[in-house]
């Protein structure tokens, strides 16, 4: 991709009611991190350690998510619960559990809808029931179901949404608020398309608070495929229910998966417009000064934790260049500025086509504020009479730029927009 630019210019309860996930998650997955040699009760509470010294935690990454491999190679304990490993978690799941409550943090698990797992360690096909009554005990507040190793294969619909489906009703009968996160990524090929998860009448708001929409991130590619496959899915995303297009990559070193440190911002930033949950993959122990800022930018956070809860989409493109907007509470919009290109500098402009796409009136000022790159002057500019630009290189794929338009119309109603410029590649 090339360079990018991030500008910010009636709640209903529909989806799924189980009490939690108003707004998208904010923490830590341990897959593209830990991944499954790595993963370890000490490594769990020292990215946990991590995100509370850098001041993550306090900016509202709270969820720390244990992927695959936490269970017991050796299978369930005699009464058919699962158990965790007890050579990687000596403390169990209830005692680790309990430490990060005590220490602020909320804790997730994952299982799988199958006999296994993606990695081989215990599912929950056939103990739906005995498994939601176990993580409510350990005090969980988030569960990850996967998709893998099922005998009709990853794509019969019938069966994975009655599977699913038995997982959040057995959750919801045990009376304690957990986020129900569905993973269709198990077992799927690079660039599928999942976005029946989103659309078919079993899916969606009624499965889950969050449903994965393509298989995993692992790269610039899949990172475009996936933010492009999520931009036609905004109908479906509301209060309580997001689509998921996987984790965020950082690109510090020592993670399993990793990006450019700028691809890593661009998609921070389309995350917040798209409004993804927000799970960093990222070795939090040592995540790079850029990294460390692009995580913790609050403006940009606060795009991604809008109360108004409604999903950005595409506006327009032209060629490898597209904007892309996001409505907020006040009568702002967060916009952003993206350029795929290749090593060639582009202009990425707001023409009035762009300017009909939001909700400004035309003739009314807008002021802009940058979101990220704070030497660019706030000015304030016309709706509809002139078109906006921002300058963006492509040193590789992803680059970004954001500002923020704060301003009053004609009838005094304070509106915002937001823009974002992130230097160079993916």
């Amino acid at each position: 991709m090339g360079q990018c630019a991030l500008a910010c210019l009636a709640l209903t309860a529909w989806a799924l009611d189980n009490g939690v996930g108003h707004l998208p998650p904010l923490g830590y997955s341990t897959w593209n991190d830990l991944s499954c040699s790595g993963m370890s009760e000490e490594g769990v509470l020292s990215a946990a350690e991590s995100l509370r010294r850098t001041g993550l935690q306090k900016r509202g990454y709270v969820y720390v998510n244990l992927d695959d491999c936490w269970q017991d190679p050796l299978g369930r304990d005699a009464t058919g619960r699962l158990q965790a490993d007890p050579q990687r978690f000596p403390s169990g799941m209830h005692g680790l559990s309990k430490t990060l409550h005590e220490r602020g943090f909320k804790f997730g698990v994952y299982t799988d809808r199958g006999r296994r797992t993606c990695a081989g360690r215990e599912g929950s096909q056939g103990f739906e029931t005995l498994d939601a009554q176990t993580f409510a005990e350990w005090g969980v507040d988030f569960v990850k179901e996967d998709n893998c190793r099922s005998l009709s294969g990853p794509n019969n619909k019938s069966e994975l949404f009655a599977q699913f489906a038995l997982f959040r009703d057995a959750l919801n009968k045990t009376g304690t608020p957990i986020f129900f996160s569905v993973c269709g990524g198990g077992d799927q090929l690079p660039f599928s398309n999942l976005t029946y998860y989103a659309s078919d009448e079993r899916g969606g708001k009624k499965l889950a608070n969050s449903w994965r929409i393509t298989s995993d991130v692992t790269g610039s590619w899949t990172l475009r495929f996936a933010y492009k496959v999520d931009a036609s899915l905004r109908e479906y995303a509301g209060p309580g229910g997001f689509n998921d297009p996987d984790m965020l990559l950082g690109s510090s070193p020592g993670a399993a998966r990793r990006l450019g440190p700028h691809q890593s911002r661009t998609q921070f930033s389309l995350w917040a417009i798209l409004m993804a949950p927000m799970l960093l993959g990222a070795d939090v122990r040592q995540l790079t000064p850029f990294d460390l800022e692009t995580y913790s930018n609050e403006e940009v956070l606060k795009v991604s934790q809008d109360s108004f809860a409604q999903q950005g989409s595409l506006l327009t493109v032209k060629g490898s260049t597209s904007l892309w907007g996001r409505p907020l509470v006040d009568g702002a919009w967060a916009v952003l500025f993206l350029n795929e290109g290749w090593f060639w500098k582009r202009k990425v402009t707001c023409s009035k086509r762009c300017w009909s796409k939001m909700s400004f009136k035309r003739n009314s000022t807008v002021h802009l504020q940058d979101l990220w790159s704070q030497w660019l002057p706030h000015s304030d500019i016309g709706v509809g009479q002139a078109s906006r630009a921002a300058q963006a290189s492509g040193a590789g794929l992803v680059g970004q730029v954001a500002q923020t338009l704060q301003g009053a119309d004609g009838v005094g109603r304070t509106w915002s927009l937001r823009w974002k410029l992130a230097g160079a590649a993916c």
